[in-house]
């Protein structure tokens, strides 16, 4: 039986405040070691080698794609039913984007529908696990291996959910995941990319560290903390 996960209600642990407090003290409110212990807990959580931690879910996936190389101009192909964010961004990566039906059943991609969208030049796939359903990852794989195609999971729906007892994020060359408000795991924002290879983790990581940080102590006083004081 298919069991969605709810992405509505956020849920807030209750010493968030403290936590956020201790943060902008420490002038660690946005990097600081326990993002890389995050990391290292979230992989371990999924079994999965390389974690990396990015500002949202939607530039994981940028990263990931930029990482894997892909050539500028190909075509990537997308569930139709997703969040317009995610293949706009492939199209900032150079990507042309198609999109395959989805599955009136789970709302996810259609297996049959994607082998009917790959063209010549198609060089990557996106299963999305939507509210927590997740894709049928063997099928999917089996045509992405035909058509050597790379897989990206965007799990920003389902951290949590399993296909055929194996964690989603697992199965592809990469996975995105969300941290907002809604999703399964409330961070107030942020997203992690997860990969398979090490080569590509590090050219994720790169990226994120080439990027300008803000003030620590400016960012804490006037976002954040005003969004909790609304919570609360």
């Amino acid at each position: 039986m298919l069991t969605a996960i709810s992405r509505y209600g956020a849920r807030v642990h209750p010493a968030t405040q403290q936590i956020v407090t201790a943060c902008r003290e420490r002038g660690e409110f946005i990097q600081g070691p326990q993002i890389a212990s995050f990391e290292q807990a979230f992989a371990a959580r999924l079994g999965a080698h390389h974690a990396i931690t990015a500002s949202y879910g939607r530039i994981a996936f940028y990263f990931i794609l930029k990482a894997l190389q892909i050539p500028a101009g190909s075509e990537i192909i997308l569930p139709a039913l997703t969040f317009w964010g995610v293949p706009e961004l492939a199209r900032v990566a150079g990507l042309t984007v198609r999109f395959a039906d989805v599955d009136p059943a789970t709302f996810c991609m259609d297996p049959a529908a994607l082998e009917r969208t790959i063209t010549e030049k198609t060089r990557a796939v996106v299963p999305t696990h939507l509210y927590g359903l997740p894709c049928d990852m063997d099928a999917i794989l089996d045509i992405a291996g035909r058509h050597n195609l790379a897989v990206v999971e965007d799990c920003a729906h389902a951290l949590g959910a399993t296909y055929r007892g194996r964690p989603v994020g697992t199965f592809g060359d990469g996975a995105l995941f969300s941290f907002q408000t809604l999703k399964p795991l409330n961070c107030y924002g942020g997203g992690m990319a997860v990969v398979r290879e090490a080569t590509v983790a590090e050219r994720v990581r790169q990226q994120v560290e080439a990027l300008p940080w803000p003030d620590e102590k400016r960012i804490a006083n006037k976002l954040l903390v005003g969004r909790l004081q609304r919570i609360f």
